[in-house]
Protein backbone atom coordinates (compact mmCIF):
# COMPACT_ATOMS: atom_id res chain seq x y z
CA UNK A 1 0.00 0.00 0.00
CA UNK A 2 1.45 3.36 -1.01
CA UNK A 3 1.89 6.14 1.56
CA UNK A 4 -0.85 8.17 -0.13
CA UNK A 5 -3.33 5.34 0.10
CA UNK A 6 -2.68 4.78 3.80
CA UNK A 7 -4.72 7.00 6.09
CA UNK A 8 -5.16 7.33 9.80
CA UNK A 9 -7.81 4.98 11.12
CA UNK A 10 -10.89 6.80 12.37
CA UNK A 11 -11.27 7.15 16.11
CA UNK A 12 -13.66 4.63 17.58
CA UNK A 13 -17.00 6.13 18.47
CA UNK A 14 -16.92 7.36 22.06
CA UNK A 15 -19.63 6.03 24.39
CA UNK A 16 -22.37 8.58 24.91
CA UNK A 17 -24.54 7.06 27.63
CA UNK A 18 -22.56 8.72 30.44
CA UNK A 19 -22.57 12.10 28.69
CA UNK A 20 -26.34 11.87 28.19
CA UNK A 21 -26.78 11.19 31.90
CA UNK A 22 -24.56 14.17 32.73
CA UNK A 23 -26.57 16.37 30.37
CA UNK A 24 -29.79 15.42 32.16
CA UNK A 25 -28.23 15.97 35.58
CA UNK A 26 -26.83 19.35 34.47
CA UNK A 27 -30.25 20.43 33.22
CA UNK A 28 -31.86 19.26 36.48
CA UNK A 29 -29.35 21.21 38.56
CA UNK A 30 -29.83 24.31 36.40
CA UNK A 31 -33.60 24.08 36.85
CA UNK A 32 -33.31 23.65 40.61
CA UNK A 33 -30.88 26.56 40.88
CA UNK A 34 -33.17 28.79 38.81
CA UNK A 35 -36.04 27.84 41.15
CA UNK A 36 -33.85 28.77 44.13
CA UNK A 37 -33.01 32.09 42.50
CA UNK A 38 -36.71 32.82 41.96
CA UNK A 39 -37.39 31.94 45.59
CA UNK A 40 -34.61 34.32 46.61
CA UNK A 41 -36.29 37.09 44.61
CA UNK A 42 -39.57 36.25 46.36
CA UNK A 43 -37.80 36.59 49.70
CA UNK A 44 -36.28 39.94 48.73
CA UNK A 45 -39.76 41.12 47.68
CA UNK A 46 -41.00 40.39 51.19
CA UNK A 47 -42.80 37.15 50.31
CA UNK A 48 -42.60 33.70 51.84
CA UNK A 49 -40.58 30.87 50.31
CA UNK A 50 -41.51 27.22 50.06
CA UNK A 51 -38.31 26.25 51.85
CA UNK A 52 -38.82 28.53 54.87
CA UNK A 53 -40.46 25.69 56.80
CA UNK A 54 -39.25 26.26 60.35
CA UNK A 55 -36.41 27.80 62.31
CA UNK A 56 -34.20 24.77 61.68
CA UNK A 57 -35.41 23.84 58.18
CA UNK A 58 -35.03 27.11 56.38
CA UNK A 59 -33.16 28.11 53.23
CA UNK A 60 -33.84 31.81 53.92
CA UNK A 61 -31.39 31.83 56.83
CA UNK A 62 -28.63 30.50 54.57
CA UNK A 63 -29.40 33.01 51.81
CA UNK A 64 -29.29 35.86 54.34
CA UNK A 65 -26.09 34.65 56.00
CA UNK A 66 -22.93 36.74 56.04
CA UNK A 67 -21.23 34.16 53.79
CA UNK A 68 -23.95 34.40 51.13
CA UNK A 69 -23.80 38.19 51.31
CA UNK A 70 -20.02 38.18 50.78
CA UNK A 71 -20.35 35.82 47.80
CA UNK A 72 -22.95 38.08 46.20
CA UNK A 73 -20.88 41.17 46.91
CA UNK A 74 -17.62 39.72 45.55
CA UNK A 75 -18.91 37.91 42.47
CA UNK A 76 -21.97 39.97 41.56
CA UNK A 77 -24.31 36.95 41.54
CA UNK A 78 -26.04 35.25 44.50
CA UNK A 79 -25.27 31.75 45.73
CA UNK A 80 -28.25 30.44 43.74
CA UNK A 81 -26.66 32.02 40.67
CA UNK A 82 -23.54 29.96 41.27
CA UNK A 83 -25.74 26.88 41.02
CA UNK A 84 -27.05 28.08 37.68
CA UNK A 85 -23.50 28.80 36.54
CA UNK A 86 -22.32 25.31 37.50
CA UNK A 87 -25.31 23.73 35.76
CA UNK A 88 -24.78 25.70 32.56
CA UNK A 89 -21.12 24.68 32.38
CA UNK A 90 -22.11 21.05 32.97
CA UNK A 91 -24.74 21.23 30.23
CA UNK A 92 -22.37 22.98 27.82
CA UNK A 93 -19.57 20.45 28.23
CA UNK A 94 -21.99 17.51 28.03
CA UNK A 95 -23.45 18.86 24.78
CA UNK A 96 -19.94 19.43 23.45
CA UNK A 97 -19.00 15.84 24.31
CA UNK A 98 -22.05 14.49 22.47
CA UNK A 99 -21.40 16.66 19.40
CA UNK A 100 -17.76 15.58 19.20
CA UNK A 101 -18.66 11.92 19.70
CA UNK A 102 -21.17 12.12 16.85
CA UNK A 103 -18.58 13.76 14.60
CA UNK A 104 -15.97 11.12 15.44
CA UNK A 105 -13.66 13.63 17.14
CA UNK A 106 -11.79 13.05 20.36
CA UNK A 107 -13.93 13.78 23.40
CA UNK A 108 -11.08 14.03 25.87
CA UNK A 109 -11.23 17.85 26.43
CA UNK A 110 -14.96 17.62 27.22
CA UNK A 111 -14.56 14.51 29.39
CA UNK A 112 -11.72 16.10 31.34
CA UNK A 113 -13.74 19.29 31.72
CA UNK A 114 -16.75 17.39 33.02
CA UNK A 115 -14.61 15.72 35.66
CA UNK A 116 -13.20 19.10 36.70
CA UNK A 117 -16.74 20.47 36.95
CA UNK A 118 -17.71 17.49 39.09
CA UNK A 119 -14.76 18.17 41.43
CA UNK A 120 -15.69 21.85 41.75
CA UNK A 121 -19.28 20.86 42.48
CA UNK A 122 -18.34 18.45 45.26
CA UNK A 123 -16.00 20.97 46.92
CA UNK A 124 -18.64 23.71 46.66
CA UNK A 125 -21.31 21.44 48.13
CA UNK A 126 -19.08 20.69 51.11
CA UNK A 127 -18.44 24.42 51.66
CA UNK A 128 -22.13 25.35 51.45
CA UNK A 129 -23.10 22.45 53.69
CA UNK A 130 -20.63 23.67 56.32
CA UNK A 131 -22.17 27.16 56.11
CA UNK A 132 -25.64 25.69 56.72
CA UNK A 133 -24.27 23.75 59.67
CA UNK A 134 -22.59 26.86 61.09
CA UNK A 135 -25.85 28.85 61.09
CA UNK A 136 -27.73 25.91 62.57
CA UNK A 137 -30.25 25.26 59.79
CA UNK A 138 -30.99 22.74 57.06
CA UNK A 139 -31.60 24.14 53.59
CA UNK A 140 -34.00 21.68 51.87
CA UNK A 141 -33.43 22.92 48.32
CA UNK A 142 -29.68 22.82 48.97
CA UNK A 143 -29.99 19.14 49.87
CA UNK A 144 -31.45 18.54 46.42
CA UNK A 145 -28.47 20.30 44.91
CA UNK A 146 -26.05 18.14 46.89
CA UNK A 147 -27.76 14.97 45.66
CA UNK A 148 -27.58 16.08 42.02
CA UNK A 149 -23.92 17.09 42.36
CA UNK A 150 -23.03 13.77 44.00
CA UNK A 151 -24.80 11.85 41.21
CA UNK A 152 -23.04 13.98 38.60
CA UNK A 153 -19.66 13.26 40.18
CA UNK A 154 -20.34 9.53 40.25
CA UNK A 155 -21.25 9.43 36.55
CA UNK A 156 -18.33 11.68 35.58
CA UNK A 157 -15.88 9.38 37.35
CA UNK A 158 -17.31 6.06 36.17
CA UNK A 159 -19.31 6.74 33.03
CA UNK A 160 -16.80 8.57 30.84
CA UNK A 161 -13.97 6.92 28.91
CA UNK A 162 -10.26 7.43 29.41
CA UNK A 163 -8.03 8.16 32.40
CA UNK A 164 -9.48 10.24 35.22
CA UNK A 165 -6.82 12.97 35.05
CA UNK A 166 -5.85 14.86 31.88
CA UNK A 167 -2.56 13.87 30.30
CA UNK A 168 0.23 16.45 30.18
CA UNK A 169 -0.71 17.52 26.66
CA UNK A 170 -4.45 17.70 27.32
CA UNK A 171 -4.57 20.50 29.86
CA UNK A 172 -4.57 23.30 27.31
CA UNK A 173 -7.67 22.17 25.40
CA UNK A 174 -9.41 21.10 28.61
CA UNK A 175 -9.00 24.49 30.27
CA UNK A 176 -9.72 26.37 27.05
CA UNK A 177 -13.18 24.82 26.69
CA UNK A 178 -14.04 24.58 30.39
CA UNK A 179 -12.97 28.10 31.31
CA UNK A 180 -14.41 29.52 28.10
CA UNK A 181 -17.88 28.07 28.72
CA UNK A 182 -17.72 29.11 32.40
CA UNK A 183 -16.73 32.68 31.51
CA UNK A 184 -19.52 32.98 28.92
CA UNK A 185 -22.08 31.68 31.41
CA UNK A 186 -20.79 33.99 34.15
CA UNK A 187 -21.05 37.07 31.94
CA UNK A 188 -24.58 36.08 30.94
CA UNK A 189 -25.61 35.78 34.60
CA UNK A 190 -23.87 38.93 35.78
CA UNK A 191 -26.66 41.33 34.76
CA UNK A 192 -29.50 39.48 36.54
CA UNK A 193 -27.12 38.79 39.43
CA UNK A 194 -26.43 42.47 39.98
CA UNK A 195 -30.14 43.23 39.67
CA UNK A 196 -30.93 40.77 42.47
CA UNK A 197 -31.25 42.65 45.79
CA UNK A 198 -28.62 41.74 48.34
CA UNK A 199 -29.22 40.92 51.98
CA UNK A 200 -28.52 44.05 53.97
CA UNK A 201 -25.08 44.14 55.51
CA UNK A 202 -26.60 45.51 58.69
CA UNK A 203 -24.77 47.16 61.55
CA UNK A 204 -26.96 44.95 63.75
CA UNK A 205 -24.43 42.18 63.12
CA UNK A 206 -22.20 43.97 65.65
CA UNK A 207 -24.72 43.44 68.44
CA UNK A 208 -24.21 40.70 71.03
CA UNK A 209 -26.30 37.53 70.69
CA UNK A 210 -29.81 37.57 72.09
CA UNK A 211 -30.22 36.49 75.73
CA UNK A 212 -30.71 32.72 75.91
CA UNK A 213 -33.23 31.12 78.26
CA UNK A 214 -31.78 28.22 80.23
CA UNK A 215 -33.47 25.15 81.75
CA UNK A 216 -32.81 23.10 84.80
CA UNK A 217 -32.09 19.38 84.67
CA UNK A 218 -35.80 18.57 84.87
CA UNK A 219 -36.63 20.95 82.03
CA UNK A 220 -37.97 23.80 84.19
CA UNK A 221 -37.30 27.21 82.56
CA UNK A 222 -34.78 29.31 84.45
CA UNK A 223 -33.95 32.98 84.28
CA UNK A 224 -32.50 34.14 80.99
CA UNK A 225 -28.77 34.29 80.59
CA UNK A 226 -28.15 38.06 80.73
CA UNK A 227 -26.61 39.80 77.73
CA UNK A 228 -23.04 40.97 77.80
CA UNK A 229 -22.46 44.07 79.90
CA UNK A 230 -22.27 47.43 78.15
CA UNK A 231 -18.57 47.69 78.95
CA UNK A 232 -17.85 44.23 77.48
CA UNK A 233 -19.85 45.12 74.36
CA UNK A 234 -17.91 48.35 73.84
CA UNK A 235 -14.55 46.66 74.45
CA UNK A 236 -15.40 44.08 71.78
CA UNK A 237 -15.71 46.73 69.06
CA UNK A 238 -12.78 47.67 66.86
CA UNK A 239 -11.19 51.13 66.97
CA UNK A 240 -13.31 52.54 64.15
CA UNK A 241 -16.55 51.29 65.71
CA UNK A 242 -15.59 52.67 69.11
CA UNK A 243 -14.88 56.05 67.53
CA UNK A 244 -18.26 56.02 65.83
CA UNK A 245 -20.03 55.34 69.16
CA UNK A 246 -18.00 58.10 70.85
CA UNK A 247 -18.88 60.58 68.11
CA UNK A 248 -22.56 59.61 68.21
CA UNK A 249 -22.67 60.06 71.99
CA UNK A 250 -21.10 63.50 71.64
CA UNK A 251 -23.83 64.54 69.23
CA UNK A 252 -26.47 63.04 71.49
CA UNK A 253 -25.16 64.94 74.52
CA UNK A 254 -25.03 68.20 72.54
CA UNK A 255 -28.65 68.02 71.37
CA UNK A 256 -31.46 69.56 73.40
CA UNK A 257 -34.21 67.19 74.52
CA UNK A 258 -37.69 68.15 73.36
CA UNK A 259 -40.98 66.94 74.84
CA UNK A 260 -43.10 64.60 72.74
CA UNK A 261 -45.19 66.62 70.31
CA UNK A 262 -47.95 64.00 70.15
CA UNK A 263 -48.98 60.90 72.10
CA UNK A 264 -47.85 57.56 70.75
CA UNK A 265 -50.36 55.79 68.52
CA UNK A 266 -48.50 52.47 68.26
CA UNK A 267 -45.84 51.42 70.73
CA UNK A 268 -43.55 48.43 71.06
CA UNK A 269 -42.54 47.94 74.66
CA UNK A 270 -43.84 49.56 77.85
CA UNK A 271 -44.70 53.29 77.86
CA UNK A 272 -42.55 53.79 80.97
CA UNK A 273 -39.41 52.24 79.44
CA UNK A 274 -36.23 54.15 80.42
CA UNK A 275 -35.33 54.54 76.73
CA UNK A 276 -38.03 55.79 74.39
CA UNK A 277 -37.16 55.62 70.67
CA UNK A 278 -39.16 57.39 67.98
CA UNK A 279 -38.29 56.90 64.32
CA UNK A 280 -39.50 58.55 61.11
CA UNK A 281 -39.05 56.68 57.85
CA UNK A 282 -39.87 56.87 54.15
CA UNK A 283 -40.95 53.59 52.50
CA UNK A 284 -38.45 53.90 49.60
CA UNK A 285 -35.45 55.21 51.57
CA UNK A 286 -32.64 52.58 51.60
CA UNK A 287 -31.25 53.83 54.92
CA UNK A 288 -34.75 53.51 56.39
CA UNK A 289 -34.88 49.88 55.26
CA UNK A 290 -31.57 49.24 57.01
CA UNK A 291 -32.84 50.95 60.16
CA UNK A 292 -36.06 48.90 60.24
CA UNK A 293 -34.05 45.69 59.87
CA UNK A 294 -31.63 46.75 62.61
CA UNK A 295 -34.45 47.70 64.97
CA UNK A 296 -36.03 44.27 64.45
CA UNK A 297 -32.77 42.73 65.67
CA UNK A 298 -32.37 45.27 68.47
CA UNK A 299 -35.78 44.33 69.90
CA UNK A 300 -34.52 40.75 70.28
CA UNK A 301 -31.14 41.66 71.76
CA UNK A 302 -32.05 43.98 74.66
CA UNK A 303 -33.80 42.89 77.87
CA UNK A 304 -37.55 43.34 77.86
CA UNK A 305 -38.79 46.57 79.38
CA UNK A 306 -35.64 48.59 78.74
CA UNK A 307 -36.87 50.29 75.56
CA UNK A 308 -40.00 51.33 73.72
CA UNK A 309 -40.23 51.96 69.97
CA UNK A 310 -42.64 54.26 68.17
CA UNK A 311 -42.75 54.27 64.36
CA UNK A 312 -43.92 57.37 62.50
CA UNK A 313 -44.13 58.28 58.82
CA UNK A 314 -42.32 60.92 56.78
CA UNK A 315 -42.89 60.04 53.08
CA UNK A 316 -40.68 62.09 50.78
CA UNK A 317 -43.57 63.16 48.58
CA UNK A 318 -45.26 66.55 48.77
CA UNK A 319 -48.56 65.17 47.48
CA UNK A 320 -49.24 63.67 50.92
CA UNK A 321 -46.58 65.21 53.17
CA UNK A 322 -47.36 68.89 53.90
CA UNK A 323 -43.76 69.49 54.97
CA UNK A 324 -42.54 69.03 51.38
CA UNK A 325 -43.36 70.98 48.21
CA UNK A 326 -45.48 69.37 45.52
CA UNK A 327 -43.32 68.45 42.52
CA UNK A 328 -45.61 66.45 40.29
CA UNK A 329 -49.13 65.21 39.74
CA UNK A 330 -51.38 64.63 42.71
CA UNK A 331 -51.71 60.93 41.93
CA UNK A 332 -50.67 58.99 45.06
CA UNK A 333 -47.16 57.57 44.86
CA UNK A 334 -45.93 54.39 46.45
CA UNK A 335 -44.35 56.49 49.21
CA UNK A 336 -47.75 57.94 50.16
CA UNK A 337 -49.63 54.66 49.74
CA UNK A 338 -47.16 52.70 51.88
CA UNK A 339 -47.03 55.40 54.57
CA UNK A 340 -50.83 55.58 54.84
CA UNK A 341 -51.06 51.77 54.83
CA UNK A 342 -48.70 51.61 57.80
CA UNK A 343 -50.80 54.15 59.68
CA UNK A 344 -53.90 52.05 58.99
CA UNK A 345 -52.15 48.97 60.39
CA UNK A 346 -51.32 50.61 63.72
CA UNK A 347 -54.24 48.91 65.44
CA UNK A 348 -53.40 45.48 64.01
CA UNK A 349 -51.71 42.80 66.14
CA UNK A 350 -49.32 42.00 63.28
CA UNK A 351 -48.31 45.62 62.68
CA UNK A 352 -44.57 45.20 63.25
CA UNK A 353 -44.39 42.03 61.17
CA UNK A 354 -46.19 43.61 58.20
CA UNK A 355 -44.14 46.79 58.45
CA UNK A 356 -40.87 44.84 58.33
CA UNK A 357 -42.23 42.80 55.42
CA UNK A 358 -43.01 45.98 53.48
CA UNK A 359 -39.49 47.36 53.96
CA UNK A 360 -38.02 43.98 53.02
CA UNK A 361 -39.80 44.33 49.65
CA UNK A 362 -38.48 47.85 49.08
CA UNK A 363 -36.54 47.04 45.90
CA UNK A 364 -39.74 45.86 44.19
CA UNK A 365 -42.26 47.99 46.07
CA UNK A 366 -44.97 49.66 44.00
CA UNK A 367 -48.45 50.78 45.03
CA UNK A 368 -50.10 47.43 44.36
CA UNK A 369 -47.35 45.48 46.13
CA UNK A 370 -47.59 47.79 49.16
CA UNK A 371 -51.34 47.23 49.39
CA UNK A 372 -50.90 43.49 48.88
CA UNK A 373 -48.44 43.24 51.78
CA UNK A 374 -50.50 45.50 54.06
CA UNK A 375 -53.65 43.42 53.49
CA UNK A 376 -51.90 40.04 53.81
CA UNK A 377 -52.45 39.85 57.56
CA UNK A 378 -55.27 40.66 59.96
CA UNK A 379 -56.56 43.73 58.06
CA UNK A 380 -58.59 43.04 54.91
CA UNK A 381 -58.15 44.95 51.67
CA UNK A 382 -61.61 46.48 52.06
CA UNK A 383 -60.80 47.74 55.56
CA UNK A 384 -57.43 49.02 54.37
CA UNK A 385 -58.89 50.95 51.42
CA UNK A 386 -61.53 52.58 53.61
CA UNK A 387 -58.98 53.60 56.23
CA UNK A 388 -56.47 55.01 53.75
CA UNK A 389 -59.04 57.31 52.16
CA UNK A 390 -60.31 58.62 55.50
CA UNK A 391 -59.58 62.16 56.79
CA UNK A 392 -58.35 60.62 60.06
CA UNK A 393 -55.44 58.92 58.29
CA UNK A 394 -54.48 62.13 56.50
CA UNK A 395 -54.57 63.91 59.85
CA UNK A 396 -52.26 61.30 61.42
CA UNK A 397 -49.80 61.67 58.54
CA UNK A 398 -49.87 65.44 59.04
CA UNK A 399 -49.27 64.90 62.77
CA UNK A 400 -46.18 62.77 61.98
CA UNK A 401 -44.86 65.44 59.65
CA UNK A 402 -45.38 68.29 62.14
CA UNK A 403 -43.75 66.22 64.90
CA UNK A 404 -40.68 65.59 62.73
CA UNK A 405 -40.39 69.31 61.94
CA UNK A 406 -40.07 69.99 65.66
CA UNK A 407 -36.74 68.17 65.40
CA UNK A 408 -35.78 70.05 62.20
CA UNK A 409 -35.78 66.91 60.11
CA UNK A 410 -33.32 67.14 57.22
CA UNK A 411 -33.67 63.63 55.81
CA UNK A 412 -34.83 60.14 56.58
CA UNK A 413 -34.49 58.20 58.73
CA UNK A 414 -34.84 60.46 61.76
CA UNK A 415 -34.31 58.79 65.14
CA UNK A 416 -35.05 60.45 68.47
CA UNK A 417 -34.12 58.88 71.81
CA UNK A 418 -35.70 60.38 74.92
CA UNK A 419 -36.40 63.56 72.98
CA UNK A 420 -32.87 63.91 71.53
CA UNK A 421 -31.96 63.35 67.89
CA UNK A 422 -29.62 60.37 67.52
CA UNK A 423 -27.68 58.74 64.72
CA UNK A 424 -29.69 55.82 63.22
CA UNK A 425 -27.16 53.17 64.23
CA UNK A 426 -28.00 49.87 65.91
CA UNK A 427 -24.76 49.68 67.97
CA UNK A 428 -25.23 53.24 69.26
CA UNK A 429 -28.89 52.61 70.09
CA UNK A 430 -27.97 49.35 71.81
CA UNK A 431 -25.38 51.18 73.92
CA UNK A 432 -27.89 53.86 74.93
CA UNK A 433 -30.52 51.26 75.81
CA UNK A 434 -28.07 49.24 77.90
CA UNK A 435 -27.08 52.49 79.65
CA UNK A 436 -30.76 53.28 80.34
CA UNK A 437 -30.39 56.37 78.18
CA UNK A 438 -27.55 57.85 80.22
CA UNK A 439 -24.85 59.09 77.79
CA UNK A 440 -22.48 59.64 80.73
CA UNK A 441 -22.63 56.07 82.06
CA UNK A 442 -19.23 54.92 83.45
CA UNK A 443 -19.00 52.15 80.84
CA UNK A 444 -18.56 54.78 78.12
CA UNK A 445 -15.15 55.66 79.60
CA UNK A 446 -13.62 52.85 77.51
CA UNK A 447 -14.36 54.89 74.35
CA UNK A 448 -11.88 57.32 72.78
CA UNK A 449 -12.52 61.08 72.89
CA UNK A 450 -15.02 62.25 70.26
CA UNK A 451 -13.84 64.09 67.20
CA UNK A 452 -14.72 67.79 66.67
CA UNK A 453 -18.35 68.37 65.79
CA UNK A 454 -17.41 69.90 62.40
CA UNK A 455 -15.78 66.63 61.33
CA UNK A 456 -18.84 64.68 62.42
CA UNK A 457 -21.14 66.89 60.38
CA UNK A 458 -19.03 66.25 57.27
CA UNK A 459 -19.01 62.47 57.88
CA UNK A 460 -22.78 62.18 58.25
CA UNK A 461 -23.92 64.81 55.77
CA UNK A 462 -24.82 62.23 53.13
CA UNK A 463 -26.80 59.87 55.33
CA UNK A 464 -30.23 61.43 54.98
CA UNK A 465 -32.50 61.08 51.97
Amino acid sequence: MSPKSSSKAPSPTAPVRGALALLVLGLAESGLAIFQWMQLLTLREGGSTVCGISETVNCETVWNSAFASRVHEMLGIPVAGLGVLWGLVAVGLSALYLAWARAGRTVRPAANGLRLVALVGVVSALVFASVSFSVGVVCPTCLGTYVLVAAFAGVALRGLPGPLAPASGEWGATLQWTVGIALAAFLALLLPGRATPKASDSAASLLPPAPVASKSADGTPQASVPPASLEDFLKGLNAEQKQFIADGLAQYRASTPLPAAAPARKLYGPPDAPVKIVEWTDPKCPHCKALVEEMAVLKQRVPQGKMSLEARQFPLDGSCNPALPRRGPDAPSVRCIAAKAQICLEGAPDYWELREKMFAAQAFLDTERALEIASSGSVSRMQLDACMSSPATAAKLQEDSAYALKHHISGTPLVVVNGRETLPSAPLLYALVMADGNPSAPAFNVLPPPRPMSALADDHAGHGH
